[in-house]
């Protein structure tokens, strides 16, 4: 019988391949009905590294920087991949990022493909700036290609189907499948039970350090709050260094704590320790983030960010701000500040949902069953 092997395509950052690696759990499950998992992506530095751990085989290309746009010259070195190890199936997270190199391989070597969707920046501009409308522009006109010779797409949410459908076309309906995010919650399972606030307010986002995610902004309209605050952000990327003079700034209001990369149980131990949890980018798909704060039972501010709405309700369970902006996140604050049974039911009601539908065996699942049972007649492979 010919061996199930699955090539995943990412064009994400990652040290070599170890139990403990942030995203292994991950593969883990993804690997299940595989005889043999491949992951392709960037290695934290420049050099290739090819590692190994029972069926998962992490290849690292050279990191090239810590900006994702390189990867879209990296990733043309899949064909030798597949010509190398002959996969039964394709996974791309994006696209266009290892989407447009992967869809070729489908092509010529008649290999199912899934293709992903996760930024907003596919249907709109999500960030200001040349650089948002130019990014928005060539993703929109090169996506299309990926969509069509792939057998399955995932979106997040059905917001997000709605958006693709009336973006890219109709004729996607049937290759669109529903996947939500997932929060493994026998790891987010520290539920917050003590509502009182720290003398300082412990404050954390979870992101790429980056303009999109916009942490630079968010230290500087929480120090115009006056707050004794003290934020964490965890995750890397091409701001850190902006970041690091802002922590050494001693006579701030604000104190900055970078914690770096992180696993899911270090992520879990530190942000169960927070007042409050706050996602301030400028735009977003489904932010894991905000879920895992959620299982934790930790109050959530957030931008309302189209692909949530339904999932997150403003007063229920999260603060919502139209927009992240000064006036608008010192407002949410100070009203969360105010009210220990207002942090009390965001919490509460946080798990809740976090219980019903996001839940990560459930998710993981139907996220297998999409993969396996994909060929590119839409028939089911044996």
């Amino acid at each position: 019988m010919k061996k199930m092997r699955i090539f995943h395509i990412s064009g994400n950052r990652y040290s070599a391949l170890s139990k403990d690696h942030h995203t292994f759990r991950i593969w883990e499950e993804l690997s299940k009905g595989f005889d043999e998992y491949h992951v392709v992506a960037r290695n934290i530095s420049n050099r290739y590294v090819h590692s190994v751990h029972g069926k998962i085989h992490l290849h690292l290309l050279p990191s090239l920087g810590t900006r994702m746009g390189v990867f879209f010259f990296l990733s043309w070195v899949l064909p030798f991949f597949v010509w190398r190890y002959k996969p039964t199936h394709l996974l791309v997270q994006s696209p266009v990022m290892g989407g447009l190199s992967a869809a070729f391989c489908s092509r010529i070597f008649k290999i199912p493909l899934f293709v992903e969707v996760h930024g907003a920046y596919y249907f709109e501009v999500s960030r200001p700036g040349i650089k948002g409308r130019l990014e928005h522009f060539l993703y929109r006109i090169l996506s299309p290609y990926a969509f069509r010779q792939c057998v399955r797409i995932r979106s997040l949410s059905s917001d997000m189907t709605d958006k693709i459908k009336k973006v890219y076309g109709d004729h996607l309906e049937n290759k669109i499948v529903t996947i939500p995010v997932r929060v493994d919650t026998s790891i987010f399972d520290i539920k917050k039970e003590n509502y009182k606030l720290h003398s300082s307010l412990k404050i954390m986002m979870v992101g790429a350090l980056s303009e999109r995610k916009n942490q630079v902004q968010l230290v500087h309209d929480l120090k115009s709050t006056g707050l004794n605050i003290e934020l964490t952000l965890a995750g890397d990327g091409p701001l850190r260094s902006s970041l690091e003079l802002m922590a050494n700034e001693a006579s701030s209001n604000v104190r900055v704590r970078l914690t770096g990369q992180v696993n899911h149980q270090q992520l879990c131990e530190v942000l169960s320790g927070q007042d409050c949890y706050i996602h301030y980018s400028h735009s977003e798909g489904t932010p894991r983030a905000i879920l895992e704060a959620m299982a934790l039972n930790i109050p959530v501010i957030t931008v309302d960010y189209p692909y949530m709405r339904g999932i997150i309700e403003d007063g229920r369970n999260a603060l919502i701000m139209s927009r992240p902006e000064p006036d608008q996140l010192a407002r949410a604050l100070s009203t969360l500040v105010e009210s220990e049974e207002l942090r009390k039911n965001l919490a509460e009601n946080g798990r809740k949902l976090i219980e019903s539908r996001f839940d990560s065996k459930k998710v993981f699942a139907i996220y297998r069953d999409s993969i396996l049972n994909m060929s590119p007649l839409g028939e089911k492979l044996s």
